[in-house]
């Protein structure tokens, strides 16, 4: 589980465990556990060495098509 406030209360501890699931939390950031953040660094590169006029939709379609 991620890091919400929420999924750190008790009682969502005790319903896992009553139903024999076993809790765990991720690490506070872990771009290497959220596939899009890799999306995001290449589309970021894209942007840093397309022309000055390409739109951010351009870039995304390029990214896209490949």
């Amino acid at each position: 589980m991620d890091n919400p406030s929420i999924h750190r209360k008790n009682v969502i501890r005790e319903l896992l465990e009553a139903g024999s699931h076993q809790l765990l939390f991720l690490p506070k950031y872990s771009p290497d556990l959220n596939d899009i953040e890799h999306d995001f660094s290449a589309l970021k590169r894209a942007r840093m060495y397309s022309p000055i006029n390409t739109s951010v939709d351009e870039i995304i379609c390029n990214y896209c098509a490949k």
